[in-house]
């Protein structure tokens, strides 16, 4: 415990900090839009609490004192915890804003084309979207929540169901003109052999995993890969390849004939989509409403 009977108040370490900062109770005053007579004062109280000179006034320039200096870090510290401090309490307590971290292609082509009927079903709430291609740590970030395709836990993350998921092999109806399966068949290798296919990730090979769940291997013409999923989907549009299509994510895909399904097959993944969100009881009711909202736009695709 400090040998002082009562700590200064802190109004008066943001007058010191400032006139420190710039060397001028000018400057501070301007930056702090009061007088310099009221941060002349403030910092008069402040070193009559202290009981030390904390500034050197002699020949009208102004610079710390070796005490001054000291305390200078002590209110640079206390100011920056305490700004900290108060806005993890402000995001936790008084914020209505929920920070949601996505892919790309989910924010532009599923959430954002029904974001006015959140905001209008649910206007108390400030829906932000960021969008990342990487795996976000919640704990590491000031996101509240993510969208999340994969099989849970991650760690003490909470997480809702939004939709299961399956995959399908699809291409433009140009490309199958073009480069039609005469057998109708997965299984014979001749038809491959003219085929493009269309990688939507470098790190997983998701044709690998196709080949091993249908039991059968091929050799395409050709591979084209891609960094996102969004520029897969978007290649097979263009009538480049075959590409694997997420569902119910791509479903309007399919019905705005963008894209045709291969063989009218689908299959069910072990993978589905998620809401994850940081524990925060008081967001506990907004996370509610964004949750039925996603499985609404989800199940609509």
């Amino acid at each position: 415990m400090s040998k002082f009977q009562r700590l200064p108040p802190i109004q008066y370490l943001v007058a010191f900090a400032a006139a420190a900062k710039l060397c001028s109770f000018k400057l501070a005053a301007e930056e702090l839009n009061v007088t310099p007579s009221a941060v002349s004062q403030q910092i008069k109280n402040l070193e009559s609490y202290v009981g030390l000179t904390l500034f050197s006034r002699e020949q009208r320039v102004l610079a710390l004192t070796t005490a001054g200096e000291a305390f200078y870090k002590v209110a640079e510290r206390t100011l920056r915890q305490y700004e900290r401090g108060f806005n993890e309490f402000s995001d936790k307590y008084l914020s209505p804003s929920i920070k949601i971290s996505m892919i790309p292609y989910m924010a532009n082509e599923v959430v954002i084309p029904h974001l006015q009927e959140f905001q209008q079903a649910y206007p108390h709430i400030d829906l932000v979207i960021e969008t990342s291609a990487q795996l976000e740590d919640l704990h590491a970030t000031d996101f509240d929540a993510a969208i999340r395709f994969g099989v849970p836990p991650w760690g003490d993350l909470k997480t809702e169901l939004i939709s299961s998921a399956r995959s399908g092999l699809v291409a433009s109806d140009e490309y199958i003109r073009r480069h039609p399966f005469h057998a109708q068949s997965i299984r014979s290798q001749d038809e491959w052999k003219g085929q493009t296919l269309i990688h939507s990730r470098r790190q997983v090979d998701d044709w690998q995993r196709y080949r091993q769940d249908i039991g059968f291997d091929f050799e395409p013409k050709q591979e084209l890969y891609f960094d996102s999923y969004d520029g897969a989907i978007r290649a097979a549009e263009e009538g480049l390849g075959i590409a694997i299509a997420g569902f119910p994510l791509s479903q309007h895909k399919l019905k705005s004939g963008r894209l045709s399904l291969l063989f009218d097959r689908s299959t069910r993944l072990k993978e589905s989509w998620y809401l994850v969100t940081k524990d925060n009881e008081s967001k506990s009711e907004e996370y509610q409403c964004l949750l039925l909202w996603l499985q609404a736009i989800f199940s609509a695709h």
